[in-house]
């Protein structure tokens, strides 16, 4: 089935967005090889802008440029699967169902059969409030600026001059890793802040270090997870996984920790290997998904938290 020409436009304009960094909005020659007036050029840059936090806009004068600061995974797949697109407008379309009403497109029945998505990296973006607390991080990050976050977890807190780092979709949730002054590196679910403000006009850029920066950043490259602490030291649990898993925890197969690393192959068929982690809840809700199928052979301490968690439940 061809897809629309109009929206082949839009795929083009993201694959542009990839290849050149920076796109004008008010760039007439583009707008027409692409099909349309500068004014729709813009609508659907700003339309992606709001879809996808790295691209960001930049007003200077009368021109607004949109730049594109990373590619992630659903980018590269969109520029390594441009045949069969179709999974990504229909993913676009459950989001927002009026998203294409402006270019005429609709995925027809047949194609909506054929996807299926469990989970949804717009999944929590669904109303305006929370739509609008996730484009204030993605500006506040762009820029540079403190916010102040009102946070409901467990209890009520508020994160007062908290720098915001990146905004991160890990484990089907959307989630900001922000520094706080008091307690450190942590990462807030998006759908449990009740507010967020720009905490002051100047950037935190003068007040921390470059170094200090980098190492934040740095750090969110090697984070495994939400519990991963940046202010914690890195230990090493070494686990056993019996042979009805061991598939699972073979080399070649996709890690479940970026470090995750397979020691050997036992006699019996089962394998072993060992995972980085800073603290307990770290690693712990991963193995108690697999007990009792993988077995904590160091450190004990660590066992026997996970002892102590399984006594707590079978008392409950």
């Amino acid at each position: 089935m061809a897809i629309d020409k109009k929206v082949k436009s839009i795929f083009t304009l993201m694959q542009l967005l990839v290849e050149r960094k920076v796109l004008n909005a008010n760039d007439k020659a583009l707008a027409q090889s692409l099909g349309y007036t500068t004014k729709t050029l813009g609508r659907h840059l700003e339309d992606l802008s709001t879809l996808y936090p790295n691209i960001i806009s930049v007003k200077k004068a009368q021109n607004k440029s949109y730049e594109l600061l990373d590619v992630s995974y659903i980018f590269e797949k969109i520029m390594t699967n441009r045949d069969d697109l179709y999974w990504f407008f229909d993913l676009l379309e459950r989001w927002d169902s009026n998203i294409f009403s402006d270019i005429d497109y609709a995925i027809s029945k047949k194609d909506k059969e054929v996807f299926f998505y469990k989970n949804s990296p717009f999944e929590e973006l669904e109303n305006q409030k929370q739509k609008d607390i996730f484009t204030t991080l993605k500006n506040a990050i762009m820029k540079k600026q403190y916010v102040q976050i009102n946070y409901v977890y467990d209890k009520p807190r508020v994160h007062e001059k908290a720098i915001p780092l990146k905004l991160i979709f890990m484990q089907y949730n959307w989630y900001i890793a922000i520094v706080d002054a008091k307690i450190g590196v942590r990462f807030l679910r998006v759908f449990f802040i009740e507010n967020v403000q720009i905490d002051g006009q100047e950037s935190y850029v003068k007040d921390v270090p470059d170094e200090i920066l980098m190492a934040y950043y740095d750090f969110l490259k090697t984070f495994q997870n939400p519990m991963s602490r940046y202010d914690k030291p890195k230990n090493i649990t070494k686990l056993k996984a019996s042979p009805k898993v061991a598939k699972y925890f073979k080399p070649h197969m996709k890690r479940h920790f970026s470090s995750e690393l397979f020691i050997e192959n036992c006699a019996d068929g089962s394998v072993i290997f060992s995972v980085e982690y800073t603290q307990s809840m770290e690693i712990l809700p991963f193995v108690k998904r697999w007990l009792p199928e993988i077995k904590i052979l160091s450190p004990k301490s660590l066992e026997d938290k996970l002892r102590d968690d399984l006594r707590t439940y079978l008392k409950f």
